[in-house]
């Protein structure tokens, strides 16, 4: 194989791992906007949308099984909830 078809070769491959490259950027480039648009990026914009939401759902949910049992169930969910974050806490070794 003469040089030239070497220099030809090793020139292909340096572009097509080029490409590759700019093809992983431009795909995570695509990920970063579609996350984006669905999930909000700052906790703010989250509770903005979640307090109408469980207003929505206690309103809804008081009348149809009681506000007893709404609250123990209330109180259910807010043991999980922190029973979850106690859990996330512990597996990414932050205690």
């Amino acid at each position: 194989m003469s040089g030239a078809r070497k220099a030809d070769r090793a020139e292909r491959k340096a572009l097509l791992a080029t490409r590759a490259e700019f093809d992983r950027q431009r795909v995570m480039l695509a990920v970063h906007e579609i996350k984006a648009i669905v999930a909000p990026s700052s906790v703010a914009d989250r509770v903005e949308t979640a307090r109408p939401l469980a207003a929505v759902l206690v309103s809804l949910t008081g009348p149809l099984i009681g506000a007893n049992r709404l609250a123990r169930w209330l109180r259910v969910a807010s043991f999980a909830l922190v029973a979850v974050r106690l859990a996330r806490y512990w597996r990414d070794g932050k205690a």
